[in-house]
């Protein structure tokens, strides 16, 4: 705690500050994150069962594929601190966003209209910390974990200014699971937001670039000296581009590879993972003054499109998605989307019993609740990218003018539609 000096009677004594409310909520809440995670951590059934499902383990982030080198308890402590360490830097970005937010606005008012902050650090955490999706990856030791706290790492650094770790971070995390390479262009955009000429951009995201090759190539190096070959391509990074593991996911590849000819594999496979990747591009140019939205919308991508999907990729763009809480009130399917995604989550291991355990359904039951469920994260990223466009609209146009957003370059009358 922190030490004040006070004056009383012309003596000066050293009196301990009381903390304040803010800081007893954020020990609540993290102590209360914590003990859950332990007490759950003590029923290893609990444990076995969640690592063995399919909506949270997939064929690159399970841990029974994995070859643990500790002890149990020493392993789950640690997914549970890295588990609490991105709910605080989550509120850490929180607070970052707040400041720039303050620094360039002002409180901007337009009309009777006034801005509204955005979502408290301490209630991000808290959203991310408590979600359903994010405590059964942890209890299941999905390794996704690791790969999803590089990316907010990255991202947290990319706030601070911080151009060696943060892409670093990046690329750890394109390390562990190879998308988030893409996410390289959120990050340079904001650790250029504060430069206002083009060549210092241009020279800023040089640098970027070089530091994320010399750090991949470090990190593919020192796996090459540790293991002495280099089979761990092919295993890894084979495997997550051809999707040679046909085992079921919540994805939408699995089942369409399974009913396809071998001869036309190559090619969907090419188109597919293209699909991933493609959308990288035009998401950052378009959205280039949001590189926090940005983020969000290709961790949702890849959470949507990439080969092997699990709950853990849920837990890290709906955990990025109250960083720009100020869109919540343009969204329209928010009733939707929400239902969409518990339908699914219940229905998903239902359908899985049924099909494997009992006989009584086949996989067509589990692959349409997975479309299902990829239903809702499309609709979430068209929903939030109109949130974005509407609120972009207003905040540079009075509501009763009228004509197109010089911005976004998009008519008044197609986004209210």
């Amino acid at each position: 705690m922190a030490l004040t000096t006070v004056d009383s009677a012309g003596d000066s004594t050293l009196k301990r500050a009381s903390p304040t409310p803010r800081s007893l909520n954020a020990s609540i809440i993290f102590s209360t994150a914590l003990a859950l995670r332990i007490a759950l951590f003590q029923f290893p059934a609990l444990t076995t069962l969640l690592a063995g499902r399919v909506e949270i383990s997939t064929p690159i982030t399970s841990f029974k594929r994995c070859t643990p080198t500790s002890r149990p308890l020493l392993v789950n402590l640690l997914y549970v601190a890295c588990d609490l360490l991105i709910g605080y830097m989550l509120s850490q970005i929180t607070v970052l966003k707040d400041k720039d937010s303050a620094k360039a606005l002002k409180i901007r008012q337009f009309g009777d209209r006034i801005e509204e902050p955005g979502m408290d650090g301490l209630k991000v955490a808290t959203f991310y910390l408590f979600n359903p999706y994010t405590i059964a990856s942890c209890i299941g030791r999905s390794t996704i974990l690791y790969s999803n706290m590089a990316v907010v790492a990255g991202i947290w650094m990319g706030m601070k200014g911080n151009k060696g770790l943060a892409m670093f971070s990046v690329a750890a995390a394109a390390y562990l699971s190879l998308y988030p390479a893409m996410l390289i262009v959120p990050v340079v955009l904001l650790l250029a937001r504060n430069d206002t000429v083009q060549d210092q951009k241009k020279k800023m995201a040089l640098q970027c670039v070089t530091i994320f090759t010399g750090s991949l190539a470090s990190l593919f190096l020192l796996s090459y000296v540790l293991v002495g070959s280099w089979d761990f391509f092919s295993s890894v990074y084979g495997t997550i581009l051809m999707v040679s593991d046909l085992t079921p996911n919540l994805g939408l590849f699995w089942y369409f590879f399974i009913e396809m000819f071998d001869q036309f594999r190559p090619f969907f496979i090419l188109v597919f993972q293209i699909h991933v990747f493609i959308f990288a591009a035009p998401i950052s140019i378009k959205l280039r003054n949001h590189p926090l939205f940005v983020a969000f919308l290709l961790c949702t991508v890849m959470g949507t499109f990439k080969g092997y999907p699990s709950f853990g990729d849920a837990s890290l763009y709906l955990g990025l998605l109250p960083l720009c809480s100020e869109i919540f009130k343009y969204m329209r399917y928010t009733f939707l989307i929400v239902n969409l995604f518990l339908y699914s989550s219940l229905l998903a291991p239902i359908f899985w019993y049924l099909w494997v355990y009992v006989g009584s359904g086949n996989a067509n039951f589990f692959y349409a609740i997975g479309l299902v469920y990829g239903i809702g994260e499309i609709i979430l990223m068209i929903d939030t990218t109109y949130a974005l466009a509407r609120r972009d609209f207003e905040a540079q146009s009075p509501p009763e003018t009228s004509g197109e957003d010089p911005s976004l370059g998009w008519d008044r009358e197609v986004i209210q539609k």
